[in-house]
């Protein structure tokens, strides 16, 4: 009797040792993708190989890399050379945001905040992308977030990142029309991630002053919103119906307005002593 071979799929994801990239990764085993997951943290990422390896069949490979480092696109390329397939879906989700007054940040901390945020992904999506152009298929997401949609106050450099992603995205997206690859950026709104713990906001205000219904969404049901939308090929894609109003109102109203409200809402957050 003949064997009926697999074809092999991969899927790429950066920032996959926790939150969204977790949940993007298992999304992409559970549907039949070898995964390459990308991060710092090597022990949870192979955890993680291990847990897609033993419930999905499929093969995951680990790269411990810290993408903020100029030669750590080049080193997810070599990596892609080397499992051998072309990738079909390119998942750029590492990031982290930092809050507090900008004249008080770390110049240093800032600069790696736009190196990780924007500038790896903006070279792994060119990068990736041309392979998918020439392969003739193609899912690129980029993670951005509602904080796109309007100034943010006290986590400025963060939410301006959040913008250039989005507007990135929007364009590659244009200029892929036409073509089979498409481009997406997601949008969650507060989710409970580790995003907080790491951006320094206090566990206890962080979420619930939000008061939105993202707020108490799982990682992995927001995940799949901006998976499907992926799929399909949608340009941006909004976790949520609240964050949606809130996205329209931004762009609506006079930017002046927002930036105060966002402002009232941000400054509340208290860092943790």
């Amino acid at each position: 009797m003949a064997q009926t071979i697999k074809e092999r799929r991969l899927a790429v994801i950066t920032g996959a040792s926790s939150g969204f990239g977790t949940e993007f990764a298992r999304l992409a085993a559970a549907e039949g993708f070898e995964t390459l997951l990308i991060a710092r943290r090597v022990d949870r990422l192979q955890a993680l190989a291990d847990e897609l390896k033993e419930k999905y069949g499929v093969e995951a490979h680990v790269l411990g890399l810290d993408l903020t480092e100029p030669e750590a696109p080049q080193r997810v390329m070599e990596a892609i050379d080397a499992i051998g397939l072309v990738p079909e879906v390119l998942v750029n989700n590492a990031g982290f945001g930092a809050f507090g007054p900008a004249l008080d940040m770390d110049p240093a901390g800032l600069r790696r905040m736009l190196e990780l945020n924007a500038g790896a992904l903006t070279e792994l999506s060119l990068r990736v992308g041309r392979e998918m152009r020439d392969m003739g298929r193609g899912r690129i997401m980029n993670v951005a977030s509602t904080a796109a949609f309007q100034a943010c106050p006290y986590l400025g450099v963060y939410g301006a990142t959040k913008a250039y992603v989005l507007s990135f995205t929007e364009a590659l997206a244009e200029e892929l029309r036409g073509t089979a690859v498409a481009a997406t950026a997601f949008c969650p709104g507060p989710t409970r991630t580790e995003f907080g713990d790491a951006a320094g906001l206090a566990k206890e205000n962080a979420f619930d002053l939000c008061d939105l219904e993202s707020a108490e969404r799982p990682a992995d049901a927001a995940a799949r919103t901006g998976w499907e939308g992926m799929k399909r090929g949608r340009r941006v894609v909004i976790d949520g119906w609240t964050n949606r109003l809130i996205a329209r109102f931004a762009w609506a109203l006079p930017r002046g307005i927002v930036s105060r409200l966002a402002a009232f809402i941000l400054k509340r957050l208290k860092t943790e002593s």
